[in-house]
């Protein structure tokens, strides 16, 4: 009996082992599209819904616990995008060229390109230049049409499912 319970053990343990891998990606995913300004793009789109849904919807007693909801849960439905957009981060690139593009927009010359591309000075315009000569960012380069395509597709059906969830929870 005691030996069943240590197989027991080993044999539901060997899930939590096999998906590590899978974190790390997706913690690298959520990392890269956090500091590349994507996630602030969701933020500043959820934040754009919800004054939208002020101007028709008001909030009063009736719609109460709808409002509280849609600003409550908003980091909630931002942070969704990050599990909607991996596995078109996971089918495109590898573990070791998001964190290249990762270690990219984390210099000061990806954090410029992210705040305001036209105050990028001469110095981070040639790193710039140079991490699209990359092997890397030839390949994000490449990649482009596919990634808008996708990418588009998660965000409209994302957008559209809040919007249902949001006129559910006003009317």
């Amino acid at each position: 009996m005691h030996q069943l319970k240590y197989i027991l053990l080993f044999v539901l343990s060997i899930p939590v082992f096999s998906n590590a891998q899978e974190k790390s990606y997706t913690t690298l995913v959520s990392e890269y599209l956090e500091v590349n300004g994507s996630m602030g793009q969701y933020n500043y789109a959820y934040d754009e819904l919800l004054k939208m849904l002020n101007g028709r919807f008001p909030e009063t007693d009736a719609n109460a616990q709808g409002w509280k909801f849609l600003k409550d849960n908003k980091g909630k439905a931002v942070k969704e995008m990050i599990f909607l957009l991996e596995p078109i981060y996971k089918n495109n690139f590898t573990e070791a060229e998001i964190t290249k593009m990762l270690a990219f927009y984390k210099s000061g010359t990806g954090k410029q390109l992210v705040a305001d591309r036209s105050k990028m000075n001469p110095a981070q315009k040639e790193k710039l230049n140079t991490f699209y000569n990359s092997e890397v960012g030839k390949k994000i380069i490449e990649k482009q049409p596919i990634l808008g395509t996708e990418i588009s597709k998660v965000s409209e059906g994302w957008s559209r499912e809040l919007y249902e969830t949001a006129l559910s929870l006003l009317k």
